[in-house]
């Protein structure tokens, strides 16, 4: 099947990176492609090679190091090449490929359709390139995704990195605002689920943009660096979020993280459905969203302000209930909660304080 670039397997991500720029087997790729050859390239261990004899038909054993140069010149030759699946080895060149003609195939070429029976048949990698439209195919069970031209690649990456730097620094001023909403216990759930619903946005462009920047290998160190500063943290900040204001009281890590991977298949996220997910079974239309009163259990400030351990911070919530308490207590109340010591609780009223102050700023 064709991939939907927005939801591409890891298994998969790691075969894309065989191929990416700087890697030796990219530079024969290119090289293949710019002399106007075709070829057909079946990745797979020795011993499964010598298994599938029925399959390999013909050729030549050659059992020689892998080369960029040495791939070259043999995609000159007729037949397939059969390449070890570490990619260190050229196992055997103008090999017949005889999979199970049975095995269906959307492909009309025929060293394409080959490549994806073979791929399918095996579950192995298999990649075709075609000497009509210079395009490198990768077959791998039953995916199949085409490798990009690297400047439509760099293109569309600079394009998504701005969209996700504007994201982002909204996001960011949305939680700022939460902030100082929660200090003053007026949050609404209206204000919740739309935060959480633009963090998941970021989240699906971040994966819509990742395979980009991973086939563009060496090219696309920068753009990787910035993508990962781009999202730091934003996960733990939607699953704290999720274990703040989820209506049924849950502390556990892992059911957040259920909750955030449901919306994060949602293909529309609407306010509504959102509030729902998190418990609000309740809510019929947008006017309850905006007057629903929650509050905050205090997981967000605790862990990504204040950078409370979790066991310790479930100590710390039951003991207070909601931020709106926790910001009214002294020190030594908070130092009466098991794990929080001096600098834990100088550590938690240094975190309100500076809500506080962003208030009287604002």
């Amino acid at each position: 099947m064709g991939v939907n670039k927005l939801s591409i397997p890891q298994e998969l991500i790691s075969k894309i990176k065989l191929l990416a720029p700087g890697t030796k087997l990219r530079k024969a790729l290119d090289d293949i492609v710019l002399a106007n050859f075709g070829a057909l390239i079946v990745f797979i261990s020795e011993e499964k090679y010598e298994k599938y004899s029925d399959i390999f038909q013909a050729g030549f054993k050659l059992e020689i190091p892998f080369l960029p140069e040495k791939l070259y010149e043999l995609a000159k030759m007729d037949g397939a090449i059969i390449i070890d699946d570490n990619v260190t080895k050229i196992l055997a060149a103008n090999v017949h490929l005889v999979p199970d003609p049975s095995i269906p195939t959307s492909e009309t070429g025929t060293r394409h359709r080959t490549a994806e029976r073979v791929a399918k048949q095996l579950g192995e990698l298999a990649i075709a390139v075609s000497k009509r439209r210079n395009v490198i195919s990768l077959y791998y069970g039953s995916y199949k995704y085409i490798i990009n031209d690297i400047n439509f690649l760099i293109t569309r990456v600079n394009q998504a990195l701005n969209t996700l730097e504007k994201y982002r620094q909204n996001f960011d001023k949305m939680i700022l605002n939460l902030d100082v909403l929660e200090i003053e216990n007026r949050v609404n759930l209206i204000d919740v689920v739309e935060i959480i619903n633009k963090g998941i946005e970021i989240l699906k462009i971040k994966e819509e943009v990742e395979p980009y920047v991973i086939e563009l290998g060496v090219e696309g160190r920068l753009a990787s660096m910035q993508l990962l500063e781009i999202i730091v943290e934003l996960e733990d900040i939607l699953k704290n979020l999720i274990l703040d204001y989820s209506k049924e009281d849950i502390d556990e890590e892992d059911e957040a993280m259920q909750i955030l991977e449901v919306l994060k298949g949602y293909k529309e996220r609407k306010p509504i459905s959102t509030a729902r997910l998190l418990g609000y079974e309740d809510i019929a239309n947008i006017n309850q969203l905006n007057d629903y009163h929650v509050q905050s259990r205090g997981y967000r400030l605790l862990r990504n302000v204040a950078k409370i351990p979790m066991a310790i911070t479930h100590n710390v919530v039951k003991a207070f209930g909601n931020v709106f308490s926790l910001s009214n207590a002294d020190f030594s109340a908070l130092k009466e909660v098991e794990g929080i010591g001096e600098k834990r609780a100088s550590a938690i009223i240094d975190s309100i304080n500076s809500m506080r102050k962003r208030i009287s700023q604002g």
